[in-house]
């Protein structure tokens, strides 16, 4: 990096926007309305009555919905109730990206923007039907789902500047005494990484580092704030820090957070062996992988059900990372599917599945890691859930003559 060049020579150390038509696919009813239901918090009582709460707040729970809320089921009136929470955002934030993710919510719902009044309050003017009629791209099949990544169109787009010798100085004292004062004080430290910010803007290792400490002082907003505006930046070592905190610690207490998935790349994933005791080697070998590219396994284990295929199984909104795994693991076979009735919170099941397993016997269900009491079952249920949407690999019968032998390819 050019800063570490510096301080040498100075000797001192959104968006598809979807449209909400009423003739899109209702197979997929229900999926994200309840992972809408477990993540949205105090969401609907903010976009619901928008008038007493904070811009910050609409704005953090209309980013939320474009993530995860399913609106086919919505009536038209409930849409207008709604689209007053995006049309405030869209009628007042001085941010660009932010104005573009309330203007994508109203697309998706079919609800031109409600008027703002001369008191700052906006009209609502409920529309005799849906006008969806300005839709710019729609996802396979017509589902109206929530955008991939809304924070896409901000990634980068903001030129790091290079500091002065004067500003490194300035900027690494402070950064050293942060770093000193962590542990033993994180909330003094994080004013210390903000001398460091004055002084070079710009500084990566004091940009993540205050997230950081945001995240472990339970500044939670604070920290996806900062997150936020360092994926804003155009710079490889910013790029560096945010896939580094899908598996820093620090950032434990986010990461279920959508918001903090789509800008580090987090994804929860869940490991299954589908093919006994023959799978063991590459079950192995997919996990080392995986954390070599810093992704974090939350649960490993073994299925008594016989897979004679290797599939990746993903919810409602994960595809891109569930191709990006495939790419990683360079298994042109592993087929990529949806589940459409999720059973856990995992975002992503990768299971490995052999012809050869077949009638060579399983073990007994068993995971390793920590699992909620009373989930001895939790790896049956997930399989079980592609079973339902009738999407499941043929299993001994139907697979014994009709798929060739498979190396692991790692």
């Amino acid at each position: 990096m050019k800063r570490g060049f510096l301080i040498l020579m100075m000797g001192l150390a959104f968006i598809v926007t979807v449209c909400a038509c009423e003739t899109t696919e209702t197979a997929q009813k229900g999926s994200n309305v309840n992972y809408w239901d477990k993540k949205k918090g105090d969401c609907e009582s903010v976009l619901s009555m928008p008038h007493a709460y904070t811009l910050q707040q609409i704005t953090y729970c209309t980013k939320l919905w474009e993530m995860y809320r399913y609106v086919e089921d919505i009536p038209l009136k409930d849409r207008s109730m709604y689209a007053v929470a995006f049309s405030q955002v869209s009628h007042t934030t001085n941010d660009a990206y932010d104005k573009s993710v309330a203007d994508a919510a109203l697309t998706r719902i079919c609800i031109p923007r409600h008027p703002m009044g001369s008191d700052g309050m906006i009209r609502e003017q409920i529309p005799d039907q849906l006008a969806c009629n300005k839709i710019t791209s729609v996802k396979p099949g017509g589902r109206d789902i929530a955008s991939a990544n809304p924070f896409l169109r901000i990634k980068g787009t903001v030129t790091v500047e290079e500091p002065s010798a004067s500003q490194i100085k300035e900027a690494t004292a402070a950064y050293k005494k942060a770093t000193k004062t962590r542990k033993s004080n994180p909330s003094k430290a994080i004013a210390q990484y903000g001398e460091a910010l004055r002084a070079d803007p710009y500084y990566v290792a004091a940009k993540y580092d205050l997230a950081s400490a945001q995240a472990i002082t339970g500044d939670e907003r604070g920290a996806l704030k900062t997150l936020e505006e360092l994926y804003s930046w155009d710079d490889s070592e910013a790029e560096a820090r945010l896939e580094k905190a899908r598996t820093d610690e620090d950032f434990e207490s986010i990461r279920a957070n959508p918001n903090f998935k789509l800008m580090t790349g987090y994804v929860s994933i869940a490991l299954i062996n589908g093919a006994g005791s023959l799978g063991e080697p590459q079950v192995a070998a997919i996990k080392k992988k995986l954390e070599s590219s810093n992704y974090t396994i939350e649960t490993v284990g073994k299925s008594n059900r016989v897979e004679s295929t290797p599939q990746i199984w993903y919810r409602e909104g994960f595809e891109d990372y569930a191709q990006t795994i495939k790419r990683i693991l360079n298994q042109k076979n592993m087929s990529v599917k949806m589940m459409t009735k999720p059973t856990s919170d995992n975002d992503v099941l990768v299971v490995w599945g052999q012809p050869s397993a077949i009638g060579a016997g399983q073990h007994a269900p068993t995971v390793q890691g920590t699992r909620a009491q009373g989930s001895e079952n939790k790896i049956e249920d997930m399989l079980n859930a592609a079973d339902n949407a009738g999407k499941t690999v043929d299993h001994a019968k139907d697979t014994a003559g009709k798929v060739s032998s498979m190396g692991s390819g790692f």
